[in-house]
């Protein structure tokens, strides 16, 4: 077509011809996009892009305002949208005669969407995204929809991710994406076999280097931007962490409490759409500080001797009080997430060790000096705090309550559980322990039912079976000597044995 030629007029008849040349005048616009000499243009698609983004704003403001709160998980958000961007800028910049609109690299940003945060995340973002490279090359219909199918499915690839390497998976799928869109654009427009064929090699391009960049920046992402997603819950899930075993052979009681507690605790976070993972990771971690003095914590102490026996109350308080300090300073040690090591103090939160309070007072009350009870503060047999913050540490602090008191329970029936933890339950709400984290008193109701149902599944009635009864012989009498006479028994011999 030369410069300035007419194209069509009006009322013409619209041949395939003609068709040919408006569509190669609408791509021709759409890779020049906005020129310097039309200012208007360049305003209106900065009201495009901004219009989009205040729409993904909008949801995570009413649905996901933990990341709202967070300055870092929008400055990641804001990143990886700025860089698809600049991405798409450069593909229409880009003087090449060749599809480079391909390469843009669209399904990254849905893989890191997806896996720091959530699929819903990740889907809604692909769809904006989509839309901003689509309004960035001049409305490119055809680019958009081809990001938008090939993001949205390695989403799907990602959503369930149990480690890293499970990130290739993707390549195929994400290829399969660009191919659909662009086949099915391609017989759309009439487009030759020899293009179609070459914006499938670039899309399979762009399917290769989707999964092995975003392995890479996964990484970054998390150590930059301090996040803790899923896969590196995952990688702590196993019990060849270190600091596990540690915890196993030096405190056997308290690792056999965390274990019971991650059960309570991932069973709650189901019930109330929590983070089950992370549920379990804190509870592995959530007593760790009990490896510097295990013998001061009834469970980890064999027989009836109790080194609590010989110390002051405030003494024992103080000794107990310290294993949420010595837990945090390990944990940071072994460089476990801030996500996981807020469930070493808020498990407690500011609850008192009412053990030790009341054996204080009733020391105090029995000293001849009644000044002593004076000097008492119950401040000073209170964790430190602080309460919990989120629905997984809220659950935390109730299930470490209820398995604890669980414990003390000489017959543990069904009836006896559910009052016990109605009782537990009742008393962390009215305290306030619970005012700083969003579970609702519906989201009690049901953590108190699945409490119940893992408690009755450990604690269950066993049926006892009747003897076998044994089979009558009938022997033949034999003939015995007598035995030698003996002067009594043996000392330590037992009549009978």
């Amino acid at each position: 077509m030369q410069e300035n030629e007419r194209v069509v007029s009006k009322h013409e008849r619209i041949t395939q011809d003609t068709r040919l040349k408006l569509e190669s005048l609408r791509r021709a616009r759409a890779e020049r996009g906005p020129g310097a000499d039309n200012p208007l243009q360049i305003i209106g698609t900065v009201i495009h892009v901004f219009i989009i983004v205040m729409l993904y704003a909008l949801y995570l403001g009413l649905f996901r305002k933990g990341i709202t709160r967070s300055n870092r998980k929008l400055a990641l958000i804001a990143l990886l949208f700025l860089l698809e961007g600049v991405f798409a800028y450069l593909t229409r910049e880009i003087d090449v005669n060749a599809p480079v609109e391909f390469l843009i690299l669209v399904p990254v940003a849905s893989m890191l969407l997806t896996i720091v945060f959530d699929s819903r995340v990740g889907f809604y973002g692909t769809v904006l995204i989509a839309f901003i490279v689509g309004g960035i090359r001049g409305n490119d219909y055809s680019v958009a929809l081809a990001s938008l199918v090939a993001g949205a499915l390695a989403v799907y690839t990602v959503r369930d991710v149990k480690n890293r390497t499970q990130i290739f998976r993707s390549l195929g799928f994400i290829f399969l994406g660009y191919a659909l869109a662009i086949v099915a654009m391609g017989l759309e427009r009439f487009e030759s076999l020899a293009v179609v064929s070459e914006q499938l090699a670039y899309s399979l391009i762009n399917a290769v280097i989707s999964p092995v960049l975003t392995y890479g920046l996964l990484i970054f992402l998390e150590k930059s931007f301090r996040v803790t997603t899923d896969l590196t819950l995952m990688e702590l899930v196993h019990f060849n962490h270190p600091l596990l075993r540690q915890l196993a052979e030096q405190a056997p009681g308290t690792y056999h409490h965390s274990m019971t507690l991650a059960s309570l605790a991932e069973t709650a976070a189901a019930a109330v759409g929590a983070n089950e993972i992370l549920c379990r990771v804190g509870a592995y971690f959530h007593d760790v500080g009990k490896v510097v003095k295990p013998t001061y914590f009834v469970e980890n102490q064999k027989g009836s001797r109790n080194r609590h026996d010989k110390l002051s109350p405030r003494m024992s308080s103080l000794i107990i009080a310290a294993h949420v300090k010595d837990g945090m300073a390990l944990a940071r040690e072994y460089g476990l997430p801030e996500e996981v090591i807020d469930f070493i103090p808020m498990h407690h939160g500011t609850t008192r060790m009412d053990y030790f309070y009341t054996k204080a007072m009733d020391l105090a009350r029995n000293d001849p000096d009644e000044t002593k009870i004076d000097e008492i503060k119950e401040q000073d047999y209170r964790y430190p705090g602080p309460k919990p913050s989120t629905k997984e540490t809220g659950i935390m602090m109730l299930a470490d309550a209820v398995e604890a008191a669980v414990r003390t329970i000489e017959d543990p029936t069904p009836q006896r559980l559910e009052q016990t933890i109605d009782e537990l339950i009742r008393k962390r709400f009215e305290e306030g322990e619970l005012d700083e984290c969003p579970l609702t008193v519906k989201d009690l109701t049901k953590i108190r039912s699945a409490f119940l149902g893992v408690l009755i599944g450990i604690y269950h009635t066993r049926v006892k079976y009747p003897e076998t009864p044994r089979r009558k012989t009938t022997r033949r009498p034999v003939a015995v000597e007598p035995p030698a006479e003996r002067p009594g028994p043996v000392p330590g011999e037992v009549a009978g044995g």
